[in-house]
């Protein structure tokens, strides 16, 4: 019974701590891990940088000398030249080799070399490749997180709103039965109560939508019970640290993609010389030692000759084995020009490679100019639509003052309440447009992304 109890409590202990798991507030940045680290995405470019690592690898080994090992055993039946005999004779004999064998290139126009540049070269743009889908990712959730939180301040706003307006409801419906106002005044009031019941639908809704995209951004399982913490967001000017040319200094320095197309250019570098390095002699150096044994083998006077079984193969092993040192210089005179055809193309794309490093210098620069004018333009707006909200609150509150004096009707109410709405609308949205932006040339700028 003290078993079936104790299994209980820990079952009951174990279902509490994974609701409370389930029911954990993100941060941004337990986000951008989380994101990172189960992206099917970067997980393949990872594969990929770990193939060309192999591949560089491999590269060092195969400037080395290679060594391998042979041995074969064949079994003649019929007619052959007897190298003992020195005639035709039929026969049915065993025979066979065996030994090892090594040869090392001194020289082949450094194309092994070049080979190995061009591979460490290629690794590393490979490894950029895999910053740029990191620096994607991380942007993407920063988007999608300050999504979240624009919805969740607009849930609010138009919750307030709601509130407001069920207020002047309820206070309008004792005013009818008094007959303080008129049967449309009223009507009007319960028309912007249930339009505004529609906005918060619309707002929950988003909510929603922005948290799921969230969500499957970071590849979770079950995105129900998944939400972030919600931080208060202070915005600070720092549109006068904003300038093309000296944040384009800082981002040049550490944006991938230009990392990458640097890299790539050094790669079909090599790629040249490693053509040029076809047109060049192979010089090699090979040795080898082998020897053989065969069942027709014999030694001593033709009268009185030993051979096989008593001529042994271990003995014929022995006195036949042959050490072989060889020098091989090869000159290549006619490959049909296809040498030189690979010359011409490696040019080509060392050539094509360098436009692709100044079209990506030149994006880059564009982008930046854009996005500092971005910036600079939702900070603009910013500061417009605070002045703006300012101003309809202070309007909305005197044109309410009004309604209760019975100065103005519902219809300019809902007017001054529509204005006063749609501002701090366009203010949220100005606000993290700006957050985004600043936040996008800081993670450029290599300042790590935090709220």
């Amino acid at each position: 019974m003290k078993i079936r109890i104790s299994l209980a409590v820990i079952l009951l202990l174990s279902s509490y701590s994974l609701y409370l798991k389930a029911q954990k507030s993100w941060t941004l940045e337990e986000c951008i891990s989380h994101a990172l680290q189960n992206n099917i995405q970067i997980k393949r470019s990872e594969l990929q940088e770990k193939i060309s690592q192999k591949q560089f690898t491999q590269s060092t080994f195969e400037m080395g000398p290679n060594l391998s090992g042979f041995f074969n055993h064949q079994y003649l039946n019929g007619s052959t030249f007897s190298q003992y005999e020195l005639e035709f004779v039929r026969m049915e004999n065993q025979g066979g080799s065996l030994g090892i064998s090594s040869e090392i290139t001194l020289f082949n126009g450094l194309y092994g070399l070049n080979n190995r540049a061009r591979l460490k070269y290629l690794l590393e743009s490979q490894k950029q490749n895999t910053e740029i889908l990191k620096n994607n990712v991380t942007l993407n959730v920063v988007a999608n997180f300050l999504q979240v939180l624009l919805d969740t301040e607009n849930v609010k706003l138009t919750n307030e709103q709601l509130k407001l307006t069920q207020q002047q409801l309820t206070k309008a419906e004792a005013e009818i039965e008094l007959g303080k106002i008129s049967q449309g005044e009223y009507l009007n009031l319960k028309a912007q109560n249930v339009n505004q019941q529609a906005l918060v639908t619309i707002a929950n809704n988003r909510l929603r939508y922005s948290t799921l995209e969230l969500a499957q951004l970071l590849e979770l399982e079950n995105s129900n019970e998944f939400s972030i913490e919600i931080t208060p967001i202070v915005i600070a000017d720092s549109s006068n640290d904003l300038d093309y040319k000296y944040t384009y200094t800082q981002i040049v320095e550490l944006k991938p993609e230009i990392k990458r197309e640097r890299f790539n250019v050094k790669s079909a570098e090599k790629s040249v010389y490693m053509s040029y390095g076809l047109l060049s002699p192979r010089i090699s150096l090979g040795y080898s030692f082998g020897s053989g044994y065969d069942q027709s083998a014999w030694y001593g006077p033709h009268d009185n000759r030993i051979s096989y079984p008593d001529y042994t193969y271990g003995q014929q092993i022995k006195d036949y084995s042959q050490h072989v040192l060889q020098f091989r210089v090869s000159v290549p005179i006619f490959q049909r020009l296809s040498n030189i055809t690979r010359v011409s193309q490696s040019r080509i794309q060392l050539l094509d490679s360098k436009f692709a490093l100044e079209e990506t210098q030149k994006s880059v620069y564009k982008d930046i100019q854009s996005a500092i004018a971005d910036a600079k333009a939702a900070w603009d707006g910013y500061l417009a639509y605070s002045e703006a909200v300012k101003s309809y609150q202070e309007l909305y509150k005197q044109t309410a003052n009004k309604f209760e004096l019975g100065m103005v009707n519902a219809l300019d109410l809902g007017v001054a309440q529509n204005n006063l709405v749609k501002a701090e609308g366009e203010l949220l949205h100005a606000k993290y447009t700006y957050l985004l932006k600043t936040k996008i040339l800081d993670f450029y700028r290599g300042i790590p992304i935090s709220l």
